[in-house]
């Protein structure tokens, strides 16, 4: 008879697989201002652990344009105490169109975005560990297309999860204040702008507003203690007025390390 905690996991790790090959099948490619990066979802128990994930994602020919497409997100956490989180951020995304056409805004797209944020956790639970914790934290980053602007961001991000040996499912619920500035047109003139509501009838251009978004994201992780293949999508919804095109959602496939449990792991072989 199969233990009932086992078959739980092996059903989750099958859900895994069918679920990475429907998102990157489905994902979209298309040229934006705004793409949701990644969310570090650390699901720290304990002081003295710290968690590494690299994730990303390729596409092709889909959406709205016909093009190639690549998302990646480098997380890095540490607990250094009980209930004390940091963690830290890199992401990144590119747009190459097969059949550029600058009249239209398909056109090559690349942004990137650095951030790092602290928090505070609760963990309760012995074997499933249930994990309550919020971080807030800035980020800045660039963003090179038919216009050049920096951005700004600030963020909240509280969220719930599980935590097990072989597999952790966590629920986060972002909010974004997101801010651009150096606005550098490249020589587009006032009506291409205007077409891709970079400027509006009155001459505000889109680094003379603050935008906010609430950007709700979901994150599964199934593997052996230290080492989990991580699926992650993050969804983004504008709750201020974005006239601009921005893209809805983020999928992503990756490897979560923890530390903690590697040197757990080690300490037992001796």
């Amino acid at each position: 008879m199969k233990h009932p905690y086992k078959t739980f996991v092996m059903k989750q790790k099958y859900i895994l697989f069918f679920s990475m090959i429907i998102l990157v099948a489905g994902s979209s490619c298309n040229r934006y201002y705004y793409k949701p990066n990644g969310v570090n979802a650390p699901l720290f128990t304990d002081g003295g652990q710290a968690h590494l994930n690299v994730a990303g994602s390729i596409g092709g020919n889909s959406g709205d344009y016909e093009g190639n497409r690549y998302v990646f997100d480098l997380q890095g956490s540490v607990s250094p105490i009980k209930h004390l989180g940091i963690i830290a951020n890199y992401s990144t995304y590119g747009y190459t169109p097969d059949n550029p056409d600058a009249m239209n805004g398909n056109v090559e797209g690349k942004a990137h975005l650095l951030e790092f944020g602290v928090g505070g956790y609760y963990a309760k639970g012995n074997k499933f560990k249930m994990v309550t914790d919020c971080y807030v934290g800035y980020g800045t980053g660039q963003i090179r297309s038919d216009v050049d602007m920096r951005m700004k961001r600030f963020f909240i991000q509280p969220g719930i999860g599980v935590r097990s040996p072989a597999f952790d499912a966590v629920f986060n619920l972002r909010f974004i204040n997101l801010k651009y500035d150096n606005f550098n047109a490249k020589g587009m003139s006032n009506d291409y702008l205007l077409q891709q509501n970079l400027i509006n009838s009155s001459g505000r251009r889109i680094d003379n507003s603050n935008y906010t978004f609430v950007e709700p994201s979901f994150t599964v992780r199934a593997g052996y203690k230290f080492l989990k293949v991580q699926l992650q999508m993050v969804f983004a919804q504008e709750i201020t007025g974005v006239a601009w095109h921005y893209n809805p959602s983020r999928y992503t496939v990756g490897l979560y390390f923890s530390l903690e449990d590697a040197i757990a792991e080690a300490m037992k072989g001796r």
